[in-house]
């Protein structure tokens, strides 16, 4: 929402006040009415709102000093929409509103003394009067409501679907277990050949004998 303040000049009391209460409806915050200076501190603390002062000259000196600060302050703070029961030359002339509050508000001037913005601002009071005359929305039946889906259900309505059987293995044939190497005995072992003397142990041995 634009939080620029609207200073609004001239005009009967009920039209700056269904101006205020337009710029509230179209932001969708509360609308907070000062008409004294003591409730200008509580209301500036309401920072999601609409300020509306009817007539910014009741608030005295004092108070339109602490809508001066409240606008140079980068803090968050409410929408102001302030009002002049007289024009905007005129306060001016006569010394009640500041003209530090003037430079602040000087981008959202608005005259409702100008032609064609009594009956603006009577159009829209007629459309916010049908709006309030029409009966709320009924709920909507449970029977057209959508289901809903199934990641947002409850885990305990969730309804697991049904395991798949899993094919059983088949059965592999058992593997012959060979036979140990059989192991010969002492008794049925053959004795081990004794090893042919070499040609050189021969002629050696003969060599021997001859001597």
């Amino acid at each position: 929402m634009n939080r620029a303040p609207v200073l609004l000049s001239g005009g009967a009391a009920a039209d700056r006040a269904a101006w205020a209460q337009e710029a509230a409806e179209i932001g969708g915050r509360p609308l907070v009415t000062v008409t004294r200076p003591e409730q200008l501190g509580s209301a500036l603390a309401v920072r999601t709102a609409v300020l509306f002062v009817p007539d910014v000259v009741t608030l005295g000196d004092a108070g339109q000093q602490l809508l001066v600060r409240t606008l140079t302050s980068l803090d968050e703070r409410p929408k102001m929409v302030l009002g002049l029961n007289r024009s905007e030359a005129s306060a001016r002339q006569a010394g009640v509103l500041r003209e530090d509050l003037h430079y602040r508000v000087r981008m959202g001037l608005l005259n409702l003394d100008a032609p064609g913005m009594r009956e603006g601002i009577a159009s829209r009071r007629a459309q916010w009067a049908r709006r309030a005359a029409m009966p709320p929305p009924r709920p909507a039946s449970p029977r057209l409501q959508s289901p809903t889906p199934l990641a947002t259900r409850p885990a305990s309505s969730r309804v697991a679907p049904p395991a798949r059987p899993r094919p059983k293995a088949k059965a592999r044939p058992a593997q012959r277990s060979r036979a140990a190497p059989r192991v010969k005995s002492a008794r049925t072992a053959k004795p081990a050949k004794k090893a042919r003397p070499t040609k050189k142990a021969r002629s050696a041995k003969k060599g021997t004998k001859r001597r």
